[in-house]
């Protein structure tokens, strides 16, 4: 604020700039990423250093197993909630929304996650914290993002602050993704790796150098992952139209708010365009790059479009405007802005020739796109896409989902006319879905409409949680599957929470984890691994990287005493079963088990339920 102002204008946000041009006062923001970063990059490396010359001296691996995310935004952020729960208000930038803790992360050199994993081992979050419920599922989307690139390639997404039943229903949502806090059945049949996705976003680091207000989302989006441009740039390679990263492979990329790109991420997006790939660029056009150089008419020239920056470089205001779509997104609903904030700023274009128009506001153009080589694809976006699951506003908001289904970023798997694409299913159905690179499946209800309404504490009054349960209509832990269509399988199945399975080439289920169920069938082959539902069970094969000489071959988990039947066509006939001992790992009492035709049965006793079981082949 300006206090020394005579007129109102004293109570209105101000901004001390190098000049009045619009290339100055982006000089000036990226002033402030430079000082961010050199606090950022500077604490990291001495971190990393000392850790690696402990490394050299010791001789062995240091596990740093933390997260950056101390004062995380949205959870910290802070919004004008009146008499409502304020983390019911932590999914959108309404005209309540005040201000963000990012620039307080950023002035002590945590607000780049990207640039700690380079330290913390695995790396995570715990987003959903202080009773933030995480609706859209961006922390798990984070998580993912962050494991993925890390030595030790599996980040956790943890959570606190909320009522055990309701914490138990977020559990699943961990399986589901693969990205919890502990090993459990979910994460042996999904071989402890992350859920994948097609979908790669740019994470703007930057947006709090533009505005210190702003915190470092501009759309809470669950179904892509995401990546700084300097890790993009650093780790990911461009191959026939996919880009490459942590092992994984994405054809869309989309950029978010990006002002100032770094060297050769323009020239990138055109190599992955000219081989196939499908971009994104929403926000505002860059008018010079990290170096400061101007960088606009090579945007324009990639983009194909004519763009004059306004008189500050950070578009129109257009608050309660709404946009509207023709061409290759006709079939996607206006959206209104929301506010006169810089996320939701409009940026007017003119399209070159062979640039169609797909996007008005007010009968300016604000969305362009333009086909090139091998069918490739840039789109421009001059606004922020919305995108809200949770309908926190008492609506459902999917303008990013639906500008990235129609660009054909999320294809079907099946070729019967139902698109069974995971992410589809997950932003169109009452179930989450996710798959994962060794071909597991994972299946969970939603929680995206349950309204944040307790207390945030770490530690819980149990009755004053019961008073607030009761007032909620609490999401069905039930998942009943009936011909249900995902990822190129048909599945039918009945149980509680997340369920998550894999089958080989010949379609034997050899990895199964799920909750108070009996069998399950796929493809329309049944699997009945129990006479009744069992509470917890799951078994899967151990992977070839963690198998040792005379080891277990295979792991079990069965939480209710009885008789299982594990599917053994994929299992040697001379494996046999022994119970971990207190020392982890370690083979313990034997647990009885038979042959039986295309099955094992295995006979958990009391001793042995809750126990990993491991099978061994006896030679």
């Amino acid at each position: 604020q300006e206090d020394s102002s005579i007129d109102l204008s004293a109570n209105e946000g101000v901004m001390h700039v190098f000049g009045s041009s619009p290339e100055e006062i982006h000089q000036t923001a990226l002033f402030r990423s430079r000082y961010y970063s050199l606090l950022q990059d500077g604490v990291v490396d001495l971190f990393t250093a000392a850790k690696r010359h402990a490394e050299e001296k010791i001789g062995n691996q240091l596990f740093t197993r933390a997260h950056a995310t101390w004062a995380e935004s949205p959870t910290i952020d802070f919004w004008r909630a009146g008499n409502k729960n304020e983390n019911s208000q932590k999914y959108e930038y309404t005209s309540n929304f005040v201000w963000s803790c990012t620039v307080h992360q950023a002035a002590a050199a945590c607000h780049d996650y990207f640039k700690w994993g380079e330290y913390l081992t695995g790396n995570g979050t715990d987003h959903p914290e202080c009773g933030w419920l995480d609706r859209n599922y961006y922390g798990l989307a984070l998580a993912c993002s962050l494991g993925i690139i890390n030595e030790i390639p599996y980040a956790y997404c943890a959570h606190w602050g909320h009522p055990k039943e309701i914490s138990n229903r977020r559990l699943q949502l961990q399986n589901t993704f693969g990205a919890g806090t502990n090993i459990n059945i979910f994460s042996m049949v999904q071989n402890m790796q992350h859920r994948d996705v097609e979908v790669l976003m740019l994470y703007p680091l930057n947006l709090v150098s533009v505005e210190e207000r702003f915190g470092s989302w501009m759309t809470q989006y669950g179904y892509a992952n995401m990546i700084t441009q300097s890790k993009l740039i650093e780790l990911g390679k461009i191959n026939d139209g996919k880009i490459e990263l942590g092992g994984r492979l994405f054809h869309t990329l989309v950029i978010t708010f990006e002002p100032f790109p770094e060297k050769g991420l323009l020239d990138k997006i055109k190599e992955f365009a000219d081989g196939g790939g499908r971009v994104i660029w929403a926000g505002p056009p860059p008018l010079i790059n990290e170096n400061g150089s101007a960088v606009s008419e090579n945007w324009q020239e990639l983009f194909g479009v004519s763009y004059m920056p306004s008189s500050d470089g950070w578009g129109e205001i257009a608050p309660g405007h709404q946009i509207t779509f023709e061409n290759i997104f006709e079939n996607v609903s206006p959206q209104t802005i929301l506010t006169d904030f810089i996320v939701d700023h409009v940026y007017p274009v003119i399209p070159n020739r062979d640039t169609v128009t797909v996007a008005k506001c007010n009968n300016q153009i604000i969305g362009t796109r333009k086909v090139v080589n091998n069918n490739g694809s840039l789109t421009f976006l001059g606004y922020r896409p919305r995108d809200d699951q949770s309908a926190s506003l008492g609506y459902e908001t999917r303008n990013l989902f639906d500008i990235l289904y129609y660009s054909g970023a999320y294809l079907s798997v099946s070729n019967d006319g139902t698109n069974d694409n995971t992410e589809v299913i997950s932003r169109t159905t009452k179930y989450l879905a996710c798959r994962f690179p060794n071909g597991a499946v994972a299946v969970a209800p939603h929680l995206a409409r349950l309204e944040e309404n307790w207390a945030g504490g770490f530690s819980r009054n149990y009755e004053e949680d019961e008073k607030k349960l009761k007032q909620l209509e609490l999401p069905d832990k039930l998942t009943a599957l009936k011909l249900f269509k995902v990822n190129g399988h048909c599945v039918d199945y009945e149980g509680t929470g997340a369920v998550s399975f894999r089958v080989d080439e010949s379609g034997n289920l050899i990895a199964f984890a799920g909750q108070n169920c009996s069998n399950i069938t796929i493809d329309d082959r049944e699997f009945i691994f129990a006479d009744k539902a069992v509470g917890a069970i799951g078994w899967a094969p151990v992977a070839e990287n963690r198998k040792v000489d005379n080891g277990a071959i295979l792991i079990v988990y069965c939480d209710t005493a009885g008789s299982i039947r594990i599917p053994a066509k994929s299992f040697p006939e001379s494996i046999a079963f022994y119970a971990e001992r207190n020392a982890p790992g370690k083979k313990g009492e034997p647990v009885f088990s038979k042959n039986e035709g295309d099955y094992v049965t295995v006979e958990i006793s009391e001793a042995a339920a809750g126990r990993w079981i491991f099978g061994v082949e006896e030679k």
